[in-house]
């Protein structure tokens, strides 16, 4: 059974809410550091009581949710969620109100807020949902797994639509605490975003883009990977040339990073997109690769500042990312003749 993108939504550095891709100049990128476009809260949370409770991964979260199901005119069987960082905004609040009050009168709610599944929570809560709910803290992996649950969801019957939604912040401590870890060298830039997926097992009327199959590998050797993307290759009688654009998750010029470019030469015939310089990566960048692949493929159009080689027809897509050159992941997507 097919798996396709019914909706989607994503608050990131880049683009502004519906979906407005900002032109060139704006997406120039200065220093190591990738802030979200936040959008105008007021038009997608109408309460303000509800909005001033809101810490501001989960304004964007439910902003992103609330547009991607307006997309998508159905309400969801299942919700999952995917995070690698959580909520660190709500964890610092209340961190500090516990240091700085010596364990006394505690603020709660960044307490509540502070866990990996609040943003899920508050989606079920905003749309009295009582189906499966579920969170997945995968580090660089948590979309892929996420990914996983709803197909194998909606391959079983188990669901007609499943709401995916991925989210990462990043704050000024955790950018410097991660920064002396060494995770922002050599020219490797930091980001956040949101993403909101309505899968479903039937197309929308704006198009048939399915997402064919998720292949998730840990290791690090390059000669084994190779061998295992041919493989996931084959499985779909496919080869390397059938293959129209790259979205690779190459970020900076890391020597030992540098080891996985192999990839960009195994598609060789394919257009080449390194999205992290413009879009920052955080654990689940994957998730903004697949929105990116999705408006790709509708629009059948590869922006001049993404890529310089654009194909002719933009019908089929794999994306690579890998976290900390250990979580590799493939994802094919793709246009239904």
């Amino acid at each position: 059974m097919n798996v396709y993108l019914l909706a989607s939504a994503s608050v990131n550095p880049v683009t502004e809410l519906p979906d407005t891709l900002l032109p060139a100049a704006a997406v120039l990128p200065e220093g190591n550091r990738r802030i979200a476009r936040e959008p105008d809260y007021k038009k997608y949370i109408p309460d303000a009581n509800v909005r001033r409770r809101m810490s501001r991964v989960m304004k964007m979260g439910t902003a992103a949710a609330v547009q991607c199901l307006s997309q998508a005119g159905k309400q969801p069987d299942a919700i999952i969620t995917a995070t690698g960082w959580g909520c660190l905004g709500d964890t610092e609040k209340f961190l500090d109100n516990m240091i700085g009050n010596d364990e006394y009168l505690l603020n709660p709610t960044p307490f509540s807020q502070s866990t990996f599944n609040t943003i899920g929570a508050q989606v079920a809560i905003a749309l009295k949902n009582t189906s499966y709910n579920i969170t997945y803290v995968h580090r660089g992996i948590s979309f892929e797994n996420a990914l996983l649950d709803a197909m194998m969801k909606i391959r079983d019957g188990e669901a007609a639509q499943v709401l995916v939604e991925s989210y990462d912040e990043y704050t000024g401590a955790s950018f410097k605490i991660m920064e002396r870890m060494g995770f922002w060298r050599h020219g490797a830039v930091c980001g956040e975003g949101v993403q909101c997926f309505m899968l479903s097992a039937q197309p929308g009327a704006a198009g048939k883009i399915r997402l064919r199959d998720v292949l998730c590998i840990f290791g690090d050797d390059p000669q084994m990977l190779e061998e295992q993307l041919t493989l996931f290759l084959r499985k779909h009688h496919l080869h390397p040339g059938a293959v129209d654009v790259l979205l690779s998750g190459r970020n900076g010029n890391n020597p030992h990073c540098s080891r996985y470019r192999w990839v960009e030469e195994f598609f060789k015939t394919a257009s080449p997109v390194v999205y992290k310089p413009f879009f920052g990566d955080y654990p689940t960048a994957s998730s903004l690769a697949l929105w990116l692949a999705g408006r790709l493929i509708a629009q059948q159009q590869l922006p001049g500042w993404l890529s310089d080689t654009p194909p002719e027809q933009i019908n089929r897509i794999v994306i690579y990312n890998h976290y900390k050159e250990k979580n590799h992941s493939f994802l094919l997507v793709e246009k239904e003749p």
